[in-house]
């Protein structure tokens, strides 16, 4: 996942600028509606990850509404329709706001000074936001009209400069803001796989100062995941490098349905078929008697399974071992699922996926399936 924690949040700057302790306590809004036809106004909560209408009031005949109640310190937005609102940070205070769809600026909001320093954070964002967009399209355009080339890299030098003054003034604004929030919002609008340092410090702050707020539970979620995704990637990435045909396998240390760890270095000196599967999975059911078959066939002879499940239901694994004759005893798994670190490490991304090792653990063939594994095991093992 490249993060787009910050979609919510900038689909709603984008379009308000054509025309936001987790603690809950009383809000009042009050405000006047001048040079529109709405009939009424909507307030939503913008989480990480989804909206959320919170209430609504109706517009009178002299232009004014009213809403009030309780809700929680955060993200939301005052709207007209789907392409008119204005994002705001609301708490338990009461807000002035006057709306005038005929004025240059047309929405102003008092009565907090945290949400006087967020819309300073939104001004800001967005007028880069629309400098980059611009930059974007002349550039774009200019490959597209065939440009001089000089001009081209001009549009291409001010897009990437644009792009740095983006980054500097999220990273700057995370860094500096008075509000845990507010640093939230900033740091989401830079790619978290490129800033993951920025990211956990936020997520700290906020972990620290406003541990209840579901905006904190949503972001260590958020970032909780991203370090998953990392992991695999960079696992994935030693897979490549280090797992392969005449490689030493490596180490496989897991728990087996008792509990008790197996390494798969234990079975050295045996001809070892590393089996990745799952009590889930169709293939690996198919797959399953051929191997059963050949480790009745060739056990006497020195030949091992190490079965790793990607089960994440220990009773389903477990009760699978037994319907399939799977009777062999090295069965290990975490109950990770796809997250299993033996998968991971041996970029493992279908199953079933086997690795057949020779007596000194080497790697010497991957994937043999029915006669084919028979055929290699024999060879192996005369």
């Amino acid at each position: 996942m490249k993060q787009t924690i910050a979609s919510l949040f900038f689909a709603a700057i984008l379009f308000a600028s054509c025309n936001l302790n987790g603690s809950s306590d009383k809000y009042e809004i009050k405000g006047t509606l001048k040079n529109s036809q709405a009939q009424s106004v909507m307030l939503e909560k913008l989480s990480l990850q989804q909206i959320t209408v919170i209430d609504s009031s109706k517009v009178d005949a002299q232009g004014s509404f009213r809403m009030a109640g309780v809700s929680e310190k955060g993200f939301y937005r005052i709207k007209l329709d789907e392409r008119t609102f204005w994002l705001f940070l609301l708490e338990p205070v009461a807000y002035k706001v006057e709306i005038d769809l005929a004025a240059q600026n047309p929405f102003k909001i008092s009565g907090s000074k945290e949400n006087d320093e967020f819309q300073v954070a939104v001004t800001a964002l967005t007028q880069t936001q629309q400098e980059l967009q611009q930059a974007r399209y002349n550039y774009m355009m200019g490959q597209q009209m065939q440009l001089p080339a000089d001009t081209i890299a001009k549009y291409a030098a001010e897009f990437e400069a644009l792009g740095e003054k983006m980054e500097k003034l999220c990273l700057d604004g995370a860094k500096n803001s008075k509000s845990p929030l507010i640093a939230m919002f900033y740091i989401t609008n830079v790619p978290i796989q490129e800033y993951a340092k920025e990211n956990l410090a936020v997520l700290q702050r906020l972990e620290k100062e406003i541990p209840n707020s579901s905006y904190t539970k949503d972001f260590r979620s958020i970032y909780n995941q991203y370090e998953q995704q990392a992991k695999a990637a960079e696992m994935k990435e030693q897979a490549t490098e280090q797992v392969g045909i005449g490689k030493p396998a490596p180490e496989i240390d897991l728990p087996t349905p008792e509990g008790k760890n197996i390494k798969l270095s234990s079975l050295k000196g045996k001809v070892v078929l590393i089996d990745f599967w799952a009590s889930w999975c169709g293939p690996c059911r198919v797959e399953m008697p051929n191997v059963v078959a050949a480790y009745n066939k060739f056990k006497s002879k020195g030949f091992a399974v190490y079965s790793v499940s990607l089960d994440k239901d220990a009773t389903a694994w477990t009760n699978s071992i037994k319907n399939l004759n799977m009777n062999w005893e090295t069965h290990v798994s975490d109950l990770k699922f796809w997250q299993c670190e033996a998968a991971l490490r041996y970029g493992v991304n279908g199953i079933p996926a086997t690795f057949l090792l020779d007596k000194n653990g080497v790697i010497v063939a991957t994937n043999l399936r029915g006669a084919a594994l028979e055929q290699k095991l024999a060879e192996l093992l005369p």
